[in-house]
């Protein structure tokens, strides 16, 4: 059953994936305009460098944060470590 369910993890995931990426082969390229967002500038470099950033820092700030403040509450109750 362990077997059965990691096969089924792992294509389960890949099929749907390769469908979507099918999809969007079969996509006509539109033409540029003022609209598009060009990802060969400096502008995205920094735009996806920020957002690197903030969801790093999104993904650690609340146990640094909320860590101590854990400690705190449960240094009051007597529990020790």
């Amino acid at each position: 059953m362990i077997g059965f369910g990691m096969l089924i993890g792992r294509f389960g995931v890949i099929v749907p994936v390769m469908a979507i990426a099918g999809s969007m082969a079969k996509k006509k390229i539109t033409p540029v305009s003022s609209g598009t967002f060009r990802t060969d500038n400096w502008l995205f470099v920094m735009l996806l460098i920020s957002v690197i950033l903030i969801v790093g820092g999104l993904t650690f700030f609340p146990p640094l944060a909320l860590g101590p403040i854990v400690e705190h509450f449960l240094m009051n109750l007597g529990v020790t470590f």
